[in-house]
């Protein structure tokens, strides 16, 4: 019998009115269209959200303490990273002053009613949710009645600290930052919202689809304003590594040589390719066996209850559980090598919606958000949950 005690309490939930479009932003308005967002937040305690801070904190440490060994014993190829590409990121790797981390999310699974907790994957390149979590959950918590209420969501700043000190690196003070994606709305309302927090840290910014953006081995990427041809100081790109490496070795290669000889600096950089790798998450489990935070990442599907799910996988895509709960989903990335996963239980409310954790990381915990979906596989289909703090 399922423990209704482990649910999620309904007076965690608060409700407010449907914000009007006049007053949410123009980075929120095309969500407005979909059947994405709630009227009801969600309320954490402040233990809680601390301990999915340490969570992230433990996570992205042993990440950075496994991408040293993997490089260094020059295993890279073992993860399927392309021998082409290895020396991009030593090169970015090595020198991480000046190609910095910019943000990646963490998915975790428990944490609130749920004892044991998780960290599942990091989505540390291409990771989207930037507009709901920055602007959508601030408006929210503003129409919460009685006290005052705070969240933990400090992305914007966090992300405007971190380019603000890349640009420190480049010798000119009003450099140029573009921004690319393949041009599909939500991942161009991803991209600008990075555009805007550089344009307030003093970026000349502008925004190009892929196909339109020049790369030069000769002059590093540029693109057409006028007439004229823009070197580019910074290039933010909602366009995933392991795409490229598939798809457009060409550019991948091209790419390689513009970062290794300076020319730009792109984001996220070379090296997050290893950490949206899920094969990363297997080598962690190997060589850090006795690490707590590496016993939650990836085994063997010997377990009762085990996931499935591709290496590049995202949005939920061909994912399988195995086990007590047995589910399934469709999507692009079946023809993927698999990985295996033990299945740790998703929170869940008194309607059995269940709950997942995403919390932000930049060069510290910096934003918390949930997404909730009726199916135990979140996907692209799920609803996007703000929260406050109890």
């Amino acid at each position: 019998m399922e423990n209704r005690l482990d649910h999620l309490e309904d007076n965690r939930f608060k409700e407010i009115k449907r914000l009007k479009k006049k007053h949410v932003s123009h980075h929120l308005l095309w969500y407005l269209k979909q059947d994405y967002f709630t009227e009801e937040l969600l309320g954490l305690h402040n233990f809680e959200i601390e301990n999915f801070k340490k969570l992230s904190v433990a996570a992205f440490k042993l990440f950075q303490k496994a991408t040293e060994k993997i490089i260094n014993e020059d295993k890279l190829g073992d993860i399927g990273i392309p021998y082409f590409f290895h020396d991009c990121i030593r090169h970015t790797w090595k020198n991480r002053d000046k190609h910095p981390f910019l943000y990646g999310r963490f998915d975790i699974n428990g944490g609130i009613k749920q004892r044991e907790t998780s960290v599942i994957e990091f989505n540390a390149d291409t990771c989207s949710t930037l507009p709901e979590t920055i602007h959508w959950q601030s408006l929210q918590n503003k129409e919460l009645k009685g006290n005052n209420h705070s969240q933990f969501n400090n992305l914007a700043t966090d992300i405007g600290n971190i380019l603000e000190n890349l640009k420190s690196t480049i010798n000119h003070s009003n450099p140029f930052i573009l921004g690319s994606s393949f041009g599909y709305e939500e991942d161009v309302l991803n991209v600008n919202s990075i555009l805007d927090i550089a344009h307030e840290k003093g970026y000349k910014s502008f925004y190009v689809n892929l196909e339109n953006v020049v790369f030069s081995e000769e002059n590093g990427i540029l693109y057409e304003i006028n007439g004229e041809y823009q070197i580019v100081d910074v290039w933010f790109k909602m366009i995933p590594w392991d795409w490229m490496f598939n798809e457009e070795p060409k550019l991948a290669k091209e790419l390689s040589t513009i970062i290794c000889k300076n020319l730009c600096k792109v984001l996220n950089p070379p090296y997050s390719a290893i950490w949206q790798n899920k094969k990363f998450m297997a080598y962690i489990t190997e060589h850090f066996p006795n690490d707590k935070i590496s016993q939650t990442l990836l085994s063997t599907p010997y377990y009762n209850d085990f996931v499935t799910k591709p290496v590049y996988g995202r949005l939920g895509e061909n994912i399988s559980i195995n086990g007590i709960i047995n589910s399934k989903s469709k999507g692009d990335f079946a023809e993927q090598e698999v990985v295996y996963q033990k299945y740790y239980p998703l929170e869940k409310d008194m309607e059995n919606y269940y709950y997942q954790t995403g919390l932000f990381f930049t060069d510290k915990p910096s934003a918390l958000n949930l997404r909730a979906e009726e199916n135990p596989i979140i996907s692209d289909d799920c609803t996007f949950i703000s929260h406050y703090i109890i």
